[in-house]
């Protein structure tokens, strides 16, 4: 069983930023389960096995 997270992007967060912030979690091992968005707020759900 994994571990899991929510990740949210912010109407006023820089795009760039939110994507580096995913290649930061990528590179530690997380990777996106699912994604969408909601009143311009972006969320991805990340998952890493323990």
């Amino acid at each position: 069983m994994g571990r899991y997270k929510i990740v949210s992007k912010g109407v006023f967060e820089r795009t760039s930023k939110f994507e580096e912030r995913l290649n930061q979690m990528a590179a530690e091992g997380w990777r996106v389960v699912s994604s969408s968005t909601e009143s311009g707020v972006i969320y991805v759900i990340m998952e890493r096995d323990r």
